[in-house]
């Protein structure tokens, strides 16, 4: 995204998650945009702040960016640790649905050695998660992951040395 439209997008997922979690107001405040993009009719946001804060927002831009049609997370996990430089935790996993539109997601945090996350869609082929600031998210349309939420998926992760190895995205 352009950096004019990604700081729009990032302010519009401020808002929709202000007031859902109101002991979370204040990180939210000042959390940073870790990941804004856009593919195709959707927007994707994760804002970052301290202590694993993070807050989530995926829409259907055919439907007015972050309208009330929109799904998200907000919060910090209890007794949070950084992830290890090659590790990638799942904050968010699982399959939502947005007016017409259904969408799998995996978001979470990245250790400092990853570089990229890939997932083999049956539908889609090969899917790319965007990696920035700490975090990754990969996401798409379809209900790929809808039965995935208690055993995760396989996903393959890049690191910054030009390595690759199997990891398994999921909620723990």
């Amino acid at each position: 995204m352009a950096p004019k439209a990604a700081a729009k997008a990032a302010e519009s997922c401020r808002e929709q998650q202000k007031g859902h979690l109101h002991s979370a107001n204040r990180q939210l405040a000042t959390a940073r945009a870790a990941v804004s993009e856009q593919r195709g009719d959707w927007t994707m946001v994760v804002l970052a702040g301290d202590e694993g804060f993070s807050a989530m927002c995926l829409t259907n831009d055919r439907l007015g960016l972050f309208s009330d049609a929109w799904v998200g997370s907000i919060g910090e996990p209890d007794d949070f640790t950084e992830p290890a430089p090659r590790e990638v935790r799942a904050t968010d996993f699982g399959a939502g649905t947005v007016a017409d539109g259904t969408v799998s997601v995996a978001v979470g945090h990245a250790g400092s050695d990853v570089v990229g996350v890939t997932w083999a869609s049956a539908e889609h082929g090969p899917v790319e998660a965007t990696v920035s600031g700490g975090h990754f998210a990969l996401w798409f349309p379809g209900d790929e992951f809808e039965d995935a939420v208690t055993d995760g998926v396989e996903a393959e992760v890049t690191y910054r040395d030009g390595t690759s190895g199997a990891v398994t995205l999921g909620l723990r």
